[in-house]
């Protein structure tokens, strides 16, 4: 009952448009009526059944559409789908209305005033075709605007989580004491070896050049988001020297799926922040695909313990949301650090 009465708030106010329409189209055909025949008679339940009749078709429409669970496109497809709940709803009105007649006509022994002709057959179905052309349609209307904008809302709050990354992951990326380390590291390596020097300046510019062409990217391939993470560690590598270990596994390069930019940065970054490596206890961070990206990390424990409001985790998590309708999985325990990323099938992606 508390989900029925969810279900009227929710869509309260086409209801109630139902409802006022309702009278409007009974007084309309009441008065038409009238100056046919010169007599004006209303019954005041009259509406009250056409706005019962509107209300189912509204609800088996709506019902149709959930169950078939095709999603919205702003597409020639998208209209396709909404035509076949039309379709489907029409023809579930026309066995519901028809059977829950012939129910009460044979309960009150009226099945030959009902149904005793062809014309009267037709005739019912005629109307009963007109009434859910009428109210199908505004049904339709309804829940196509009703779905352009969660899908619009949807578009907004996708832009609004991306921004929020990309504003983070450039400040992190640009953070002068960021970049002050590692170009002290080059200046070290260049008078200490002038190839390891060379080889890290081609990381460094590699992973900026990236940065800078994904920046405004939904969607990457997968092996482009696993060679950045390569690149991002292996300079981390120079500045920790061991501390932290970053083992990826061959089966993780599917070439047929995309994910964010930056995502298993963000991870990557995240386990070397909030955990304190040795070179007798490493922090290891291992990828590897187990039903999407699955990054883990032993925990070590740091004696000054970095604080954080898990901005960036919650960005990802609202990342993936909108754009897969599935979350990403985290593990907290003792020992270990686990976060599961989603994949998304470039061939299914619209």
């Amino acid at each position: 009952m508390q989900s029925f009465f969810r279900y009227l708030k929710t869509h309260k106010a086409f209801i109630l448009f139902l409802f006022a329409f309702s009278w409007i189209l009974t007084l309309k055909n009441k008065l038409d009526f009238a100056t046919i025949i010169g007599e004006f008679t209303f019954h005041y339940d009259t509406p009250f059944w056409t706005f019962l009749n509107a209300f189912v078709i509204f609800t088996s429409i709506d019902f149709i559409k959930r169950k078939m669970k095709i999603g919205y496109s702003i597409s020639h497809a998208g209209y396709l789908n909404y035509s076949k709940y039309f379709v489907i709803g029409f023809a579930f009105y026309l066995v519901y209305i028809n059977l829950f007649a012939i129910i009460i006509s044979l309960t009150f022994d009226t099945f030959s005033q009902n149904f005793g002709s062809t014309y009267q057959i037709f005739s019912g179905l005629l109307h009963q075709s007109i009434d859910f052309f009428l109210f199908g349609g505004f049904s339709l209307a309804y829940l196509y605007h009703r779905e352009n904008i969660n899908y619009q809302q949807r578009i907004n709050d996708y832009d609004a989580s991306l921004s929020k990354s990309k504003i983070q992951q450039l400040k992190a990326q640009l953070n002068p004491h960021f970049l002050f380390n590692n170009l002290n590291i080059l200046d070290q390596l260049i008078e200490e070896d002038k190839e390891l020097a060379s080889d890290f300046l081609s990381q460094f510019s590699e992973l900026y050049r990236y940065a800078l062409s994904s920046s405004d990217k939904e969607l990457i391939p997968i092996e482009e988001e696993l060679i950045f993470a390569k690149n991002y560690f292996e300079m981390m590598e120079k500045k920790y020297q061991g501390y932290y270990q970053l083992h990826i596994d061959n089966n993780c390069n599917k070439s047929s799926f995309l994910l964010p930019p930056f995502c298993l940065q963000v991870l990557i970054e995240n386990a070397i922040a909030h955990n304190l490596g040795t070179k007798e206890t490493p922090v290891i961070i291992q990828v590897s695909f187990e039903d999407g990206i699955k990054v883990t990390n032993n925990k070590v424990s740091s004696l000054k313990k970095k604080i954080g409001n898990g901005l960036a985790l919650k960005n990802l998590s609202k990342q993936f949301r909108l754009l897969t309708d599935r979350t990403i999985s985290i593990t907290d325990t003792k020992q270990s650090f686990t976060v599961v990323l989603p994949l998304i099938n470039m061939y299914r992606h619209d």
